[in-house]
């Protein structure tokens, strides 16, 4: 095996993954609407692994190429000497480039260090949105038991109905809402915005909104944001399902209609809203499974191949660092 083969398996597989992964997100979906909360976190794993198998192929490259040396001396020795006792490829020859090693080494950790900053900040920015949606709510909600549950129910004259994270005040609902349900229809409805915040739906979308929605310039990172809250979505219907029926869920879905510009600007960006596209024909008349086996195959087989890239390389290197290869 040369360093040719590996740069030019490497870069096929994030091309097919890259441009040919959103494809096969939309074809899958016969599937993986059968199993929404396993796709959610099976969508979300391969953008992730993807990042990961970019930090390790950045700590492969530099203990295949040999640049110019920028520590000391002594350091620099030690160094290498980790370097190719780390390399998942002992065999192979060294390529001198002009790059020096140490950026390659720097690269994963540099990325580590301003995807946690990034997240802390985004972290703050959607607390402050939360509370500022919860001080409105207060400000023009009554709280009304409905159902056996204390609710938020705004003095709107549209129905729509979403929910915030717990602690921020969990499902809201309107009073237009409220007074055009039958009570199945209204339970299914408030079982869906359940779902939502005790299954921690708020929390996915954080970490969506942070480590994938910045990087939609990339076709799969894209296509993963637009898919997660979909199957979101139908996780909670799945519940509601269980709980009213299919009949009462869709019946409210077809009042509820599409999501308000009234229910964006008093829940702001964060809520999760019921409303949404397409979801009618998903509950009475889903797709056959047969058109989508074959693209969750070949996603499942991307989404191993790069545990195993990540895993071997990180492996290597975990091994020569307890094993007392340190720096003097």
């Amino acid at each position: 095996m040369s360093l040719l083969f590996i740069g030019i398996g490497a870069g096929a597989l994030f091309v097919l993954i890259t441009w040919i992964g959103p494809f096969l997100v939309r074809s899958a979906a016969p599937v993986l609407m059968r199993a929404p909360r396993l796709a959610v976190f099976g969508l979300l794993s391969v953008p992730l692994m993807w990042w990961a198998v970019v930090a390790a192929l950045s700590l492969l490259a530099a203990s295949l190429f040999k640049g110019p040396d920028v520590l000391p001396v002594p350091l620099a020795e030690v160094c290498q000497q980790c370097l190719i006792a780390a390399s998942p490829f002992p065999g192979l020859a060294q390529v001198d480039t002009l790059i020096p090693v140490i950026l390659f080494l720097i690269f994963p950790l540099g990325l580590s260090l301003v995807s946690i900053a990034w997240g802390l900040s985004q972290r703050v920015r959607r607390r402050r949105a939360n509370s500022s949606a919860a001080r409105r709510l207060q400000r023009n909600s009554a709280v009304t038991d409905i159902d056996g549950q204390t609710l938020n129910v705004l003095d709107q004259q549209t129905p729509f109905a979403f929910s915030l994270p717990r602690k921020y005040g969990g499902v809201i609902v309107s009073q237009a809402l409220c007074a055009s349900l039958e009570k199945n229809e209204l339970a299914a409805v408030l079982e869906h915005e359940r779902a939502h915040v005790e299954g921690g739906h708020h929390r996915i979308m954080a970490v969506v909104d942070t480590f994938v929605r910045p990087l939609s310039f990339i076709p799969l990172f894209a296509e993963v944001t637009a898919s997660i809250p979909l199957y979101l979505e139908i996780t909670a219907d799945n519940r509601a399902r269980r709980t009213a029926g299919t009949p009462a869920l869709a019946s409210a879905l077809l009042k509820i209609g599409q999501p308000t510009d009234i229910s964006d600007h008093l829940s702001g960006p964060y809520a999760l809203n019921i409303a949404g596209p397409d979801r009618i024909r998903q509950l009475v008349s889903p797709a056959a499974m047969a058109s989508g086996v074959l693209p969750v195959i070949a996603l499942a087989s991307v989404l191993a191949a790069f545990v195993t890239v990540f895993s071997s390389v990180f492996y290597s290197y975990a091994s020569v660092i307890a094993s007392g290869c340190v720096m003097p």
